[in-house]
């Protein structure tokens, strides 16, 4: 079906170049709408059909393959998976080994590469004898059938003569409480290393807050003086200056003493009958 819906697209847009009236009256479809489609049908026509990939429900994929599908078919059949292409690769492989059909959507297609690694760990695949090449049928097994040969082998591995090996009780022991004792101790003390230095690491940043608000602090009232030094060369007056100046050389200095006695300046005016 995702193939006819491909072919169609494809030859649609072959006969957008034609300038016929029946060309004109053909459906033009984009490779996009053509998945879409697909997916739509083949999720209505089968159950077992699912989508599972990076952002394929809410945000409607990241090329807007998978538009609208999830309000139709819910969370159950659409489904956001976290940036683990490792992961649900491997969840869509294990899937369509259960019998469903998932369809795994990947960002770009060199990490679909991903579900070979999971056929070869599975055993799914056996590798060809010398030159000559097996059957699909005889390449492709059923992993179940291993699985339970597997487990056959263990469980007769732990019978001997036919009565199973019962394992003797463990032994509560003093050295056991105490090998018990020292690993809770050694856990203590990984814990409050571990939380001394999440605190010097918070401590850092709280240290670097407050040098960064000193030095705020220093730039304002350097900005602050600076601006008052502005000020007051906008508001300085030449002639002004020039006149204090040969006002202090005019003004004859005021005496400290008085008779022989040293006086606060206001009484040597008074004596001296200066206002």
């Amino acid at each position: 079906m995702l193939r006819s819906r491909l072919v169609q697209a494809a030859c649609s847009a072959q006969r957008a170049f034609s300038t016929s009236q029946k060309a004109l009256a053909a459906k033009q479809m984009t490779v996009r709408d053509a998945l879409n489609s697909a997916l739509d049908d083949e999720l209505a026509r089968d159950d077992r059909v699912f989508l599972i990939g990076e952002e394929v429900a809410q945000y409607d994929g990241a090329y807007k393959v998978s538009r609208g599908l999830w309000k139709k078919y819910g969370d159950k059949r659409i489904i956001d998976t976290p940036i683990t292409e490792m992961g649900f690769a491997g969840i869509a492989t294990g899937a369509a080994m259960a019998g469903l059909r998932p369809v795994c959507e990947f960002m770009t297609f060199n990490f679909a590469m991903q579900a070979i690694d999971h056929a070869k760990i599975l055993g799914c695949v056996r590798p060809p004898i010398g030159d000559r090449q097996l059957p699909l049928s005889r390449i492709i097994e059923s992993p179940r059938s291993t699985w339970i040969a597997e487990i056959n082998d263990i469980l007769n591995r732990d019978r001997v003569g036919g009565g199973e090996v019962i394992s003797p009780p463990k032994d509560k022991s003093k050295p056991d409480r105490m090998q018990a004792e020292r690993l809770i101790v050694i856990r203590r003390r990984k814990m409050k290393k571990h939380k001394l230095k999440k605190l010097r690491r918070k401590m850092k940043f709280e240290w670097a807050k407050v040098r960064q608000r000193r030095e705020m602090r220093k730039e304002k009232a350097f900005q602050a003086k600076l601006m008052s030094q502005i000020k007051q060369a906008e508001a300085f007056s030449a002639e002004q200056h020039v006149a204090e100046i040969l006002r202090q050389a005019n003004e004859t200095p005021l005496p400290r003493f008085w008779k022989g006695r040293r006086l606060p300046a206001f009484i040597i005016k008074q004596k001296l009958g200066i206002k």
